[in-house]
């Protein structure tokens, strides 16, 4: 039997309050304090995700952050919508990247079935809230995890509840565990067009063909430890998918639908993990827009009292 569980704790001695997804050897851990970061998955006893260095850090430093409404960079933290220039900032301070839920407290419940464990939060940003003063769109975010035999799936609903159309963008910011052998872990994903970036990563609005080149991926595995990306590709389609293999142990398969065209593919030297990111849109995609860069920007435009849908799923299938 599966045996799916959902409990809730605390993790001490933070205080922080802690949800856990356990069953057919999964074990998810989920923070509601930290952005609803799902930052603890285990399987078969084995990192799936790097672990924490501190937990109490909130942001975009370990587990499965989520990246909404502005994922990964805004030049100058200033973003243009539809000829009017607006800040992003939160809380007395710029905020440059990642967007604006991922260090909020989320709203959860959990509960378990037969064959699945589940995690729903939602966030709102709405007039009187210290997001709203970042972005004034009223919307409500609802993210729900779902721990099944072959691993997660995560549904995002993107409600618009103001009066005007709502632009924003999704992604997850997944750190992989490089489990202490950054050339004993392999990826790849079925790409061969990336962005260019000038030196703050932001990118140009040229998309290149990147066949033969240092960026290609897509040919074979590749080591993490052979690579050295911070970049942000296209062309993802539901159809395609990318993987995260460990040798001997289990491999990792990415899918997104097809709102979820663009991939980042981030391998630093100096953390014990990697990422590999769904995204809707592109880096400072709103500016993107603006310039008038549509397909480009990958801007999602919701209309007044609609609803956005999109789903990831990483599953996982033992080797050796």
């Amino acid at each position: 039997m599966n045996n799916f569980a959902a409990s809730h704790g605390t993790l001490e001695p933070h205080g922080l309050d802690m949800w856990t997804l356990t069953g057919a050897g999964h074990e998810a851990r989920i923070l509601p304090q930290a952005g609803f970061n799902l930052y603890h998955w285990t399987f078969q006893g084995k990192e799936i995700l790097m672990a924490p260095a501190d937990v109490t850090v909130f942001g975009c430093k370990y587990g499965i952050p989520l990246l909404f409404p502005t994922p990964n960079r805004v030049r100058d933290s200033v973003y243009i919508w539809r000829g009017k220039s607006h800040r992003q900032h939160k809380r007395g301070r710029d905020v440059p990247r990642h967007g604006l839920v991922l260090d909020e407290t989320w709203s959860v419940r959990c509960w378990a079935e037969a064959d699945a464990a589940y995690a729903e939060g939602v966030i709102h940003i709405a007039p009187g809230n210290p997001l709203y003063e970042a972005y004034p769109f009223p919307c409500r975010l609802t993210v729900t995890y779902t721990l099944r035999a072959d691993g997660l799936r995560l549904d995002a609903r993107v409600d618009n509840t103001g009066e005007d159309d709502f632009p924003f963008g999704f992604a997850i910011h997944p750190y992989f565990s490089k489990r202490g052998d950054a050339g004993n872990v392999f990826i790849t994903a079925p790409l061969t067009r990336v962005y260019e970036n000038d030196e703050n990563l932001l990118p140009s609005g040229k998309i290149l063909d990147i066949s033969g080149t240092r960026l290609d991926i897509s040919d074979c595995l590749h080591s993490v430890q052979s690579l050295d990306l911070d970049n942000i590709y296209c062309g993802m389609t539901q159809d395609l998918c990318a993987l995260v293999v460990y040798p001997g142990s289990a491999r990792v398969t990415l899918r997104g639908d097809d709102a979820f065209r663009r991939l980042v593919v981030f391998t630093p030297k100096d953390r014990p993990g990697f990422c590999i990111e769904h995204q809707t849109c592109s880096t400072d995609a709103l500016n993107l827009h603006a310039r008038g860069l549509l397909t480009e920007s990958g801007v999602l435009a919701l209309p007044a009292g609609q609803s956005w849908n999109g789903w990831i799923t990483l599953t996982v299938e033992a080797l050796g």
